[in-house]
């Protein structure tokens, strides 16, 4: 690869969920693809704390909220090392932005979109923001017709790449379902409905929590929520949750866990996966649980819906609603055949399409084309 293969990747995001992780997933990945990669990050960030043991990493504390972030970005790049930026966390366009229109304007400029556009951005502000990025990167179809639909960004520099799922790293720990069960501490002969991911009032925990409550005369059903608060942001919607736990009196068969990093238990203990989240905009847990040949029932909108591809991989019901979620859970239970199809055909997609491998191929492609192009 040539010598200007240099790249800064930028995200200040103070959290450290999918997005942080994935972000120093496809750092690591780059990195093995021959780019020299350097990283400006948050002080008070996990993924900096991780970041710091494999690229050289800068840091800003409350980067976002800094008028001058764009001067600050020019201390980092003093010597103009760097040609290309990259960052994952949308909030950084506009520091990233500011960067090359004031300080360097040779500089590319890349966004990988992790988060819905959501709301029209056609503004003066967000028109010359969006000029400044050579090239918007997007995880599905039905988000590039949204963001050229809400912002000025052309086709011409809009580009798919999935997100892939590490396929290899799932398959190092195979559990068995009892031995899972075991090490998690959840009954053996129930039928678990497993939530996997930030613990926020958005993603539709408590819908769940109200399922099993209604649930309780049809069977033995018990729920898995497995996940953690998002960093920095406080511990009040886990607790509301146990609250309407107490409430409905289902403790014994709502089960917290903490996010663990061998999400193989996870996966293996469970017999459902749901995906109640009010709005998910990609969903890498959906392909994961996919790739595990485990029944999706999700909320029919945005990522879910894409990636279920409109129920041909998995169940879907609208939000919140009690009896089509019920509904759909039946028949996953009652219909083993249409479930194995379905799951069958849930997987052999994920192997198709949702390779990590793919993933850092076509976004090291993309990343050439903006740096080498005439």
């Amino acid at each position: 690869m040539p010598s200007n293969s240099t790249l800064g990747i930028v995200c200040t995001s103070a959290g450290f969920g999918g997005l942080e992780m994935y972000t120093l997933q496809i750092a690591l990945a780059l990195q093995q693809k021959g780019w020299t990669v350097f990283m400006l990050l948050n002080t008070q960030s996990r993924l900096y704390e991780q970041a710091k043991h494999h690229f050289p990493v800068k840091t800003l504390q409350d980067f976002e909220s800094k008028k001058n972030s764009a001067s600050l970005i020019k201390k980092w790049n003093r010597d103009g090392t760097i040609p290309l930026f990259f960052t994952t966390f949308n909030k950084d366009i506009q520091a990233l932005a500011g960067y090359k229109r004031w300080f360097h304007k040779g500089a590319k400029l890349v966004y990988q979109q992790h988060m819905k556009v959501g709301v029209r951005k056609k503004d003066i502000i967000h028109r010359l923001r969006y000029k400044m990025l050579d090239k918007w990167i997007t995880p599905l179809a039905y988000l590039r017709a949204e963001t050229l639909r809400y912002t000025s960004v052309p086709d011409s520099k809009i580009c798919i790449v999935p997100l892939g799922i590490d396929i290899e790293k799932l398959a190092r720990k195979p559990y068995s379902k009892q031995a899972a069960r075991n090490v998690l501490s959840l009954p053996e002969d129930a039928l678990l409905i497993g939530v996997l991911g930030r613990v926020d009032p958005k993603k539709g925990q408590d819908f769940l929590i109200k399922a099993i409550a209604a649930l309780r005369s049809e069977g033995d059903y018990h729920l898995l929520i497995m996940g953690n608060v998002t960093e920095h942001e406080g511990d009040e919607w886990m607790q509301e949750i146990k609250r309407l736990v107490a409430s409905l009196g289902v403790a014994q068969w709502v089960h917290f866990r903490p996010y663990q990093e061998s999400v193989q238990l996870f996966y293996n203990a469970i017999d459902v996966f749901a995906m109640p989240s009010h709005g998910e905009t990609y969903g890498l847990v959906t392909l994961e649980a996919m790739y595990f040949k485990k029944p999706v029932i999700g909320v029919d909108t945005d990522g879910t819906h894409a990636l279920l591809e409109n129920g041909k991989h998995g169940w879907l019901y609208p939000l919140e609603d009690l009896a089509v979620f019920k509904a759909q859970l039946f028949q996953v239970i009652n219909n083993t055949a249409l479930t194995q199809q379905k799951v069958q055909a849930a997987y052999e997609q994920v192997l198709q399409q949702y390779r990590f491998e793919s993933t850092v191929e076509l976004l090291d492609a993309a990343l050439k084309q903006v740096i080498f192009k005439k």
